[in-house]
């Protein structure tokens, strides 16, 4: 197959599936989906969408097939090979439709309200590093064409290049789902010449990538929360829960919310720098304040070394007093998650902290909250009201990788349903932890082990905002027919199975879907 353009070609046969070059999974709903081919299913309501499934590898020259759909049409997308030419990777998009009649827009399948006409929404990942590689093409070619059943279009997103060794990446795509085993070939093998495409693009100048994955949980009844990289992790404690009011006296829920420092402190027995620092409001004069966060920072240093040993950590403490605001201080509400104290471990051995990770899930609190809106098994799904109209959620399961769960949550309808921006934002509480997720986004599905809420993985470029790996801006509606799948990267928490929460709350605008999905199984890839 040869290029006919830097990041598109067009053909007047319906694509023949090449054989592949190795076994592939693709999220989303309910049927079976094989790498290289792919057979329909019954998906809830009346909906066909496909399965989750490996297949056995039939040749070198394929890509991992998804079978999708859009405003309610059916589309098939081929992702891969990928090709790593020099500083980067080029992977090849082939998209297709079976519908007799009409067209779609290839820009409705990958571009968002963030990022519309364009593929920056498109995202390559290496989930066993831990790396995002973001989209760097610049061009709209093709993204204007649309697809028909004797037509299909082929894109070429472009990414920094994969380290070597890597043998499969991951692809998440907008709309449709996170494609997983996706091939990296030689480019003699791949059919197609990645240095054409290449040579004729036009790239972004910003950082190239990529970024590493950040995990983040929060205790479900706001007392802590706690972010980890690949080399440290911060548990910040909440000031009003840990302290008694404009005070250094720990309180009596103090313990119970220092245990989660403690948990972390424990993965890591040969140590490491531990720095502890205090956090006030704007409330009183800069000197009280001061004083203030000093103090509390070495209540907790103090505290702590009566629950656990800190003989293998160097220890730093100190206070910021009000001068480093988490969010601003414009609100009562802001102005207690800015009231906290950071706990921050860089342990000199951060492998140690991997082989700890499902022993903590496991000893997690097992009190789950309450559900506050409609619960139904994954599989199975749930429905939930919108306007008066019934839209239904479910997921088959999710795809460990490395530390990580992936997988699609699948919306669909008999009716034409629309979804506000605000429907899958986070409460404005967990927005404040997370540095300003506001809406537009899919951002509330979170996974709910025990008391732990484990938030959506994100990561933060050099330069850019930091953003989750799922759906970063979605306005849109469910039309009958095919599924709207919402692709999302978890941390993992560990176990056979998990829980989707979408959480109640404090929202800035109406619309917000608040459910619950259990009874999640998960498959290794």
């Amino acid at each position: 197959m040869s290029v006919v353009s830097p990041v598109v070609m067009s053909r007047r046969a319906v694509l023949s599936v090449a054989a592949v070059a190795s076994a592939g999974v693709v999220l989303g709903g309910c049927g079976v989906l094989k790498k290289g081919g792919s057979a329909s299913g019954k998906g809830s309501g009346s909906a066909a969408s496909a399965h989750a499934a490996v297949a056995a590898s039939t040749g070198p020259h394929g890509g991992v097939v998804l079978e999708a759909g859009i405003e309610g049409k059916p589309v098939s997308v081929e992702v891969g090979p990928a090709v790593v030419v020099g500083e980067r990777t080029v992977v090849r998009l082939v998209v297709s439709t079976s519908q007799a009649e009409g067209h779609i827009m290839v820009s409705s399948m990958f571009g968002t309200t963030r990022a519309p006409i364009t593929l920056l929404d498109v995202q390559m990942l290496s989930l066993d590093k831990g790396l995002v590689f973001p989209e760097l093409s610049l061009s709209h070619e093709g993204l204007y064409q649309d697809v028909t059943k004797d037509d299909p279009v082929e894109l070429f997103p472009v990414f920094a290049a994969v380290g070597g060794g890597v043998k499969t990446v991951e692809v998440l795509l907008p709309h449709m789902g996170v494609v997983v085993g996706v091939p990296v070939a030689e480019e003699s093998k791949a059919g197609y010449s990645a240095a054409d495409v290449l040579a004729k693009a036009e790239l972004t100048t910003s950082d190239p990538g990529p970024c590493r994955l950040q995990s983040h949980t929060v205790a479900a009844d706001g007392s802590s929360d706690v972010k980890r990289d690949e080399a440290s992790t911060t548990v910040t404690v909440a000031g009003d829960v840990t302290f008694a009011v404009d005070s250094d006296q720990l309180s009596a829920q103090a313990d119970s919310v220092l245990a989660g420092v403690v948990e972390q402190i424990k993965k890591y027995p040969s140590g490491g720098e531990l720095t502890i620092t205090g956090h006030t409001d704007d409330v009183a004069d800069d000197a009280h304040n001061q004083d203030l966060s000093e103090r509390r920072a070495k209540a907790v240093s103090g505290r702590l070394k009566t629950l656990t040993d800190l003989s293998a950590w160097k220890e730093a403490v100190s206070g910021k007093g009000e001068s480093s605001p988490r969010v601003p201080n414009d609100s009562e509400e802001n102005k207690q998650a800015n009231r906290r104290v950071e706990v921050t471990l860089k342990p000199s051995k951060p492998q140690e902290g991997d082989s700890a990770q499902g022993a903590s899930a496991a000893s997690s609190s097992t009190a789950v909250p309450e559900a506050t809106g409609p619960v139904g098994k994954g599989p199975e799904g749930v429905d939930v009201n919108v306007d008066g109209k019934t839209l239904h959620m479910s997921i088959d399961r999710v795809v460990r990788i490395g530390k990580y769960l992936t997988g699609s949550v699948e919306l669909s309808s008999d009716q034409d349903v629309s979804i506000s921006g605000a429907s899958f934002a986070l409460p404005e509480t967990m927005q404040k932890v997370h540095g300003g997720w506001v809406i537009g986004g899919v951002y509330s599905l979170t996974l709910l082990s025990g008391s732990t809420r484990y938030m959506e993985t994100d990561c933060e470029p050099p330069a850019g905002d930091r953003l989750p790996i799922a759906m970063t801006s979605f306005g849109s509606s469910v039309k009958p027919g095919v599924p709207v799948r919402l692709p999302v990267v978890w941390p993992d928490p560990g176990g056979d199975s998990v829980t989707i929460d979408l959480p109640e709350g404090e929202a800035r605008l109406s619309g917000r879907i608040v459910a619950r999905l259990t009874d999640i199984p998960v498959t290794n890839a």
